[in-house]
């Protein structure tokens, strides 16, 4: 019996992690045979012990949907938010390491397997709006340019993290009568389920993760907007403007054309239409107007494409 050319494909954020399992035809066409999911797997979000369970996890649903558990991957693809630090690939080589992932791994920006789905192969910019914020871009010579991606404590700037961030520091000026009322209070209250504006901190502190729990505050803020309240939509037109500077910063620094392909992923950026219109229409004013705006829901695609390229590529050159 022949042996099946088998890839696997990680994407894993500060909100969630997905795993896809595919074959790879002879004609390079892709069948995914096996998916799994997990919570977050950012290790400068969660740590080391949570983000290793999370994709375990994800990792081991995938293999029991594919009946891949004693098969050998020949290649996989790992796009992980916070694996550009030194640290945090050395843990996730480790790991791929013990639990014998794949005969080839590679551990790339998670941004590239958006760039792979919506620019393959040429000039463009990829924009990931999730519980953090970056962008990258990359020119047909190869060269690349990452801009964002600093994390929680002074950067992310437009995130899931920023706009509820945002939204309590709203509601703090409304309570405190330094700031206009708005709709926040009372919904982000009933989020925290509490009646008691002061009793948020205690409530954001009896949680595991606070930095994720705050980010989790923005579809309240966006269902806000999207209802008309002023305030929440003043910090969603702030939240899109700060994340079309990173993609007009990557353009600048790339020198690329303003018609540069865009792919977009991320829950805020894919999941709300209000916040997506807002960025699309900020780069439109400063004449930024992509031939293609992809939205990329699903990364882990990405993952298995490159996967798929690099394993033929490695044949070709063998």
């Amino acid at each position: 019996m022949t042996k099946r050319t088998l890839i696997l494909g990680i994407d894993g954020g500060g909100s969630k992690t997905a795993v896809r399992i595919a074959v790879v035809a002879s004609d390079g066409e892709l069948r995914v045979i096996g998916e799994g999911h997990g919570g977050p797997s950012n290790v400068r979000a969660v740590g080391q012990a949570h983000a290793e369970i999370n994709l375990n996890v994800a990792v081991d649903a995938a293999h029991r949907m594919a009946g891949t558990a004693e098969d050998t991957i020949d290649y996989a693809v790992l796009g992980l938010a916070g694996s550009s630090m030194a640290d945090v690939k050395l843990f996730i080589e480790n790991w791929a390491r013990r639990r014998a992932l794949a005969t080839t791994v590679d551990i790339v920006h998670d941004a590239d397997p958006v760039l792979a789905v919506g620019a393959p192969g040429g000039d463009g910019i990829a924009l990931i709006v999730g519980t953090g914020s970056s962008a990258i871009g990359r020119a047909s010579d190869g060269s690349r340019r990452v801009t964002g991606g600093w994390g929680h404590w002074f950067g992310d700037t437009g995130s899931g993290y920023d706009l509820g961030r945002r939204a309590l520091a709203a509601v703090a000026d409304a309570v405190d009568g330094v700031g206009p009322e708005t709709l926040l209070v009372e919904r982000i209250l009933e989020r925290l389920h509490t009646d008691n504006p002061r009793e948020i901190l205690l409530q954001l502190g009896r949680r595991a993760d606070v930095s994720r729990e705050i980010a989790s505050l923005a579809p309240v803020l966006l269902a806000a907007a999207e209802d008309g309240d002023a305030v929440a939509n003043a910090i969603v037109t702030a939240a899109a403007a700060g994340t079309a500077q990173l993609v007009r910063a990557t353009i600048d620094k790339l020198g690329l054309a303003h018609d540069v392909p865009l792919a977009i992923a991320g829950g805020i950026v894919c999941s709300n239409t209000m916040y997506r219109e807002t960025l699309l229409e900020i780069l439109r004013a400063q004449e930024i107007t992509p031939t293609s705006v992809t939205v990329v829901r699903e990364p882990v695609e990405g993952c298995l494409l490159m996967a798929r390229d690099r394993l033929l590529a490695s044949k070709t050159a063998t």
